[in-house]
């Protein structure tokens, strides 16, 4: 499962300009649908019930780390992709081998890293 067209992504981004972008360039590569969240508490409440295909879940969300909420999404055998302004092999996700993608956000960018996350996914 590599192909993003038609499929449903979670996209929690704070800043608003930048989750705009990165929900059109999403939409240009033929996904669905785009939930886009910009708080720490929603996404956590998507995380657990939400019905998307994959996410892509900024690491810094408002000041904090979104690798919890990454953790609830694997669990649910959903795929996840991080983005960061910075290197995130800095940081300890506890996640093992992650999927990231840099900002700003590009097409080849974005599709490459979901790609990524869907080819490693459970079937």
């Amino acid at each position: 499962m590599g192909d993003i067209a038609g499929l449903s992504v979670l996209l929690v981004e704070d800043e608003y300009l930048i989750a705009l972008d990165a929900a059109e360039i999403l939409k240009g590569l033929g996904v669905a649908n785009v939930e886009t969240v910009a708080t720490f508490e929603r996404a956590e409440k998507h995380a657990v019930d939400g019905q998307f295909d994959v996410a892509v879940l900024d690491v810094n969300i408002n000041g904090r780390y979104s690798f919890p909420i990454a953790k609830t999404i694997e669990q649910r055998g959903i795929p996840v992709v991080f983005a960061s302004g910075y290197e995130l092999r800095d940081r300890a996700t506890g996640l093992g081998d992650v999927i990231c993608v840099t900002k700003p956000y590009t097409g080849e960018r974005l599709k490459s890293a979901l790609s990524a996350a869907l080819a490693k996914a459970p079937p």
